[in-house]
């Protein structure tokens, strides 16, 4: 439940831990600006569609912290009466005390105002609809799931001490994909849902580096022939599934260094049918189309659903316990006091969450338009005869009005 926030909060929903601490939460309402010249410029989309590409990595580039409790939080609310998205980002503070969360959400916001010029950007002021954003709905059993990094476990036909079982973690491969797909399903689903796609900034893990590139060189030595078997005389042939985990591991040793993010990406339905196959599929494709580096998954018992919700509703990212590890076996989850080279949980579990900066861009798409192509938002566009100087693009300025279709998305409306 929200508290009382006292005069300097305006505008920040604060909400208490158990511990004491405090989370607070800011928020933006986002709509893409007008293409210039209607919805057929003159100019090519092609250098436009790079400008914004640029523009969005360097505003994420730009709000990255070393605080080691922020997290950002884009999501997409479908709603069938109007077929228009309603897009909101939202920041999640940590502060030992309501104070000093006050004090962490307002050190954040003027990096987080300073969106790219192709998106409008509305600061919500009333911690009720805050409140609203966070939680539209609560999901039912089976209609949230999550689109996570593939885990791929397999039995290698070379042994590695006396490991024989070996485990990778695939990418998000895409680089720079367009959403467009994934924004006119969403307008197009018969039922309110909501796809939040969360960031969390983070420093590569102390060790990590070594780690990976150790596990690279042993599945490299795997993946090469072997010296000759004395049973049978002839060569001990390289095992397939090491040639794919040590270019994996081999990336990712290169990848995962300095500024990173974690992410989760979470997608859900109101009411009790599941959640779309064709929109979950069509995020893990946009995402990770080179090498089905993607997978959704869907919580296998009531823990796992408990925890997909909180990851939803409260901008969490905890570990659902059985659906996370997709094929990883149980006895493979943890260390058990033996050592893991081939299928070490906790290297695993980390590189499962971690994302370096062209996998955030690539998850982290803000709202444009297309040329030629319905308009799938609820646009925020400037009112006539407000100011004799208008404000600019990406600006938070009061004059920008919402001109598109009535979402009915006041406190009362429960959307």
């Amino acid at each position: 439940m929200a508290e009382a926030a006292p005069e300097d909060a305006r505008g920040i929903l604060l909400r208490g831990a158990p511990g004491g601490e405090t989370w607070a939460y800011v928020a933006f309402s986002l709509s893409p600006v007008p293409l210039p010249g209607g919805h057929y410029p003159e100019f090519s989309e092609a250098p436009r569609r790079a400008d914004r590409v640029a523009a969005e990595r360097a505003w994420l580039a730009a709000l990255w912290t070393d605080r080691t409790t922020a997290r950002w939080d884009l999501r997409f609310i479908g709603d069938p009466v109007s077929g228009r998205i309603e897009t909101v980002v939202v920041a999640q503070l940590y502060g030992a005390d309501r104070a000093a969360a006050v004090r962490a959400a307002r050190d954040a916001l003027p990096a987080l105002a300073r969106f790219p010029a192709h998106v409008t950007g509305t600061r919500v002021e009333d911690t009720a609809e805050i409140a609203r954003l966070l939680a539209p709905f609560v999901p039912e059993w089976g209609a949230i799931a999550e689109i996570r990094k593939r885990v791929t476990c397999r039995t290698l036909t070379r042994s590695w001490g006396e490991e024989r079982i070996a485990t990778a973690v695939s990418r998000f491969d895409a680089r720079d994909p367009s959403w467009n797909r994934i924004w006119t399903h969403l307008a197009a689903e018969p039922r309110r849902t909501v796809v939040s796609v969360c960031l969390e900034p983070c420093s590569a893990p102390p060790g990590l580096t070594e780690g990976l590139t150790m596990r690279a060189q042993a599945f490299g030595t795997l993946a090469v022939p072997g010296p000759p078997d004395p049973l049978y005389g002839g060569p001990v042939p390289g095992d397939p599934f090491a040639r794919e985990a040590h270019g994996l591991y081999d990336a990712a040793s290169r990848r995962y260094t300095g500024r990173l993010h974690r992410a989760r990406v979470s997608v859900a339905v109101e009411g009790g049918a599941p959640v779309s196959d064709v929109l979950t599929g069509l995020i893990a494709h946009t995402v990770a189309p080179e090498t089905s580096g993607a997978v959704v998954v869907r919580p296998r018992d009531g823990e796992d659903h408990r925890v997909a919700c909180g990851n939803l509703l409260g901008v969490n990212r905890d570990w659902q316990r059985e659906a996370y590890w997709q094929e990883v076996p149980a006895f493979l989850r943890t260390t058990s006091g033996r050592q893991l080279w081939l299928s070490d949980p906790g290297t695993v579990a980390a590189l499962a969450d971690l994302v370096d900066a062209d996998e955030a861009a690539a998850v982290f798409r803000l709202p444009h338009e297309e040329p030629g192509e319905p308009e799938l938002f609820a646009l925020r566009r400037r009112a006539p005869d407000t100011s004799l100087h208008g404000a600019p693009a990406g600006s938070t300025d009061g004059g920008w009005t919402d001109l598109g279709t009535d979402l009915g998305t006041g406190p009362g409306t429960g959307l």
